[in-house]
């Protein structure tokens, strides 16, 4: 019964999502839109602000510009050749000092420092008209490159530094970059404020910062193809900026090929996927999706992708640790969704009380990772390589994805992004999602169902004596606080863990392919082994839960398809024992009932998220500035409402908030075809108050 019904309500919202748009407009207008509804698709300006203000804080906390603080090492696509040598740079932009400390560079060769501000619209790959400041030379001390340097007081007055470059003697960044350090979009954001103009971005294109006041142009557009604009929300406020760099960065994120093979940041991450993608997606594709380039591009076909892998269970081939050897040097991971990079998400786990600094600067974590890398991007953490930032993770990805040929070759297989290209993907990525994490003991008395009651008490019940096995606890917060990324041990910060997921027998890779076809990933970091082989010490980056239930399958190898079964894992053999991190909380014992309640609640807060981000994108396409538009926010909200009915009865919970989804759903499909604002906001209407009842079915206001 629950399997017809299941068949039954995806039917009906695939005959929904098929209509055809209407691709023509009313002729009457959008009254003054609400400033709060600002940001495009699952984006948010509030998002953005929120996560810049956690960031300004904690820089602030640090010593803000006196005491800004740059990871170098390796660059992705951007570095001259490949080494293992890393550092830190640190700044205090007040007084104009630089220090550099480096280690691993060869001791026969001599080192320059560089400092680069790249010019307005030109790309990140260092161009003539760039501004290339000479600071100094490297001094050999054993095994770590020191400079320091005094530029004096006005030395950043004028100076927006991009990039931090270590060459080889004698030559200038575009003839050497042996390693590089970039600043973030929140580096830039900050600089504005000081600058009294916060959010004007210095390397922003002027001319995109103006909105078609007529919108003849966007009509035009939208009459030819709704999803190439991108602008499926309205910017109230056309001062705000950063609403417009929101604006170019899903474009950017979704259409830009970089001059590529075809793909986008969107080929892998589907927006109408909850920014992900799986083996089911993949089957529903043409066969010219750039997707499968490495199917009919002969220079892709070989040590590209493993389009076995990637059509039967949705793994995509990386090569974290380097490109010297593509036959053997790679991994198979999933495709993590990209919404809630909430600051926390990225924010890496302090260092060890009194730890001396490493030769090159960094810092042992608590975790047994570093500090830098400054942020916990990919599967690993670890910047999947390099310095870890999520800017540079978009270069990485560049480069990894969208080559022509594996030569990888810059201005040939692809171009790089300018610095305002990678600010505006920036800023769109770090809009998405939720703006704060979850309180679940205060939520657990609210929610309706007992059974989700019980599975908030499992998921924080940690046992009456840390280290010991105790029934019924399923210490789930320890990792996961309040359902996200952040650990218990470790307020606000991702915590890297070897959970032994690659130790798990009968992994449906290892079934399908032998394991030079898929070899062990070893995760954080680009040298050593891990326990359970691969390159890295067998860690790997804490994901959120929140999201979790609807972006299967799960884990960093796609092992696991359910969410029952993601849970259960932890009740595994291969989480329990060494080299798993279960040995060290004592060990998790749920019996089948429990897993199911914990998994309950996880199918439950993953509903709320939807309905949040549904009431969100149907409030923007009341205020809709064009029919293309309002269609576009209201597919949008139909994807989020079916994802929270399936999730819902595939947990068999809650009957009467699946009625209510779907006719919240029925009404916001309606709302996008009407052809008068009033038949729009009328309409919406209706879908919301479905969405508040089915709300209040599942947990107390």
């Amino acid at each position: 019964m629950k399997i017809k019904a299941l068949k039954l309500l995806t039917l009906a919202f695939l005959l929904i999502a098929c209509v055809l748009p209407v691709l023509f407009l009313s002729g009457k207008t959008a009254s003054e839109p609400d400033p709060s509804m600002a940001g495009l698709g699952f984006g948010s300006l509030e998002t953005l602000n929120a996560n810049y203000k956690e960031w300004e804080t904690q820089y602030e906390k640090e010593g803000g510009d006196r005491n800004m603080v740059l990871a170098i090492g390796w660059f992705k696509g951007l570095s001259t050749g490949n080494t293992y040598a890393s550092g830190l740079a640190k700044f205090n932009l007040i007084d104009g000092h630089v220090t550099v400390a480096i280690n691993g560079l060869s001791q026969h060769e001599a080192w320059d420092v560089w400092m680069v501000d790249s010019a307005a619209g030109r790309s990140i790959a260092l161009e003539n008209d760039d501004n290339m400041l000479h600071i100094g030379s490297l001094t050999h001390e054993g095994k770590v490159s020191t400079l320091a340097a005094s530029l004096g007081k006005d030395a950043f007055a004028k100076f927006n530094m991009d990039l931090i470059i270590v060459t080889k003697a004698g030559k200038n960044p575009m003839e050497d970059r042996t390693l590089i350090g970039t600043t973030s979009l929140f580096h830039h954001m900050y600089r504005s404020k000081q600058q009294g103009q916060f959010g004007a971005l210095a390397d922003a294109d002027p001319i995109l910062e103006q909105p078609d006041k007529s919108g003849f142009f966007q009509r035009i557009i939208e009459g030819i193809s709704p999803t190439a604009s991108a602008q499926i929300g309205p910017i109230p406020n056309p001062s705000t900026t950063l609403q417009f760099s929101i604006t170019r960065g899903r474009k950017s994120f979704f259409n830009e090929t970089f001059n590529g093979n075809g793909r986008t940041c969107g080929t892998c991450h589907r927006e109408d996927a909850n920014l992900t993608i799986d083996a089911e997606f993949i089957a529903d594709l043409p066969p010219n999706d750039p997707l499968f380039v490495a199917e009919f591009v002969p220079a892709l076909s070989q040590n590209f992708e493993n389009p076995v892998l990637m059509r039967k269970l949705g793994l995509i081939l990386e090569n974290p640790d380097g490109f010297d050897n593509l036959p053997s040097k790679f991994v198979m991971r999933g495709v993590p969704h990209t919404l809630a990079l909430l600051q926390n998400t990225l924010t890496p786990v302090a260092a060890v009380p009194g730890a001396t600094p490493l030769p090159d600067g960094s810092i042992p974590s608590q975790d047994g990772t570093t500090v830098p890398p400054r942020e916990r991007t990919g599967w690993g953490g670890d910047g999947a390589p390099g310095t870890g930032t999520l800017r540079e993770f978009i270069i990485g990805a560049i480069v990894q994805h969208y080559p022509k040929t594996l030569n990888r070759q810059t201005n040939v297989d692809f171009r790089l992004p300018t610095t305002g290209e990678l600010n505006d993907l920036e800023a769109f990525q770090k809009s998405l999602g939720r703006r704060a994490d979850l309180n679940l003991a205060t939520m657990q008395p609210k929610f309706r169902n007992e059974v989700v009651r019980k599975g908030v008490e499992i998921f924080n019940n940690g046992g009456s004596v840390l280290g010991q096995p105790n029934e019924g606890a399923g210490k789930c917060f320890f990792c996961h606080l309040n359902a996200g990324a952040s650990d218990f041990f470790f307020p606000g910060a991702n915590a890297n863990f070897n959970t032994n997921v690659e130790g798990l027998p009968a992994q449906p890779a290892d079934l399908v392919q032998p394991l030079q076809l898929n070899p062990q990933d070893g995760g954080f970091g680009r040298l050593g082994v891990s326990p359970t082989g691969g390159f890295g010490n067998g860690s790997f980056n804490t994901p959120v839960l929140v999201e979790a239930a609807d972006t299967g399958p799960f884990f960093h190898n796609n092992s696991i398809e359910t969410i029952e079964g993601a849970v259960d894992f932890y009740n595994s053999t291969a989480f329990n024992t060494a080299p798993g991190f279960g040995a060290a909380i004592g060990g998790i014992r749920l019996e089948a009932t429990e897993v199911v309640a914990v998994a309950a609640m996880l199918r439950v807060i993953n509903v709320l998220e939807n309905e949040r981000s549904a009431r969100d994108l149907i409030n923007r396409m009341k205020i809709a500035t064009s029919q293309a538009q309002a269609k576009e926010l209201s597919n949008l909200a139909i994807s989020e409402i079916q994802d929270a009915v399936e999730v819902l009865v595939g947990g068999g919970l809650h009957r009467k908030a699946q009625k209510e989804f779907f006719n919240a759903g029925v009404d916001a499909h309606s709302a996008g075809e009407a052809l008068t604002v009033t038949d729009r906001v009328a309409l919406a209407n209706k879908a919301l108050a479905h969405l508040t009842n089915a709300r209040n079915d599942i947990i107390a206001p």
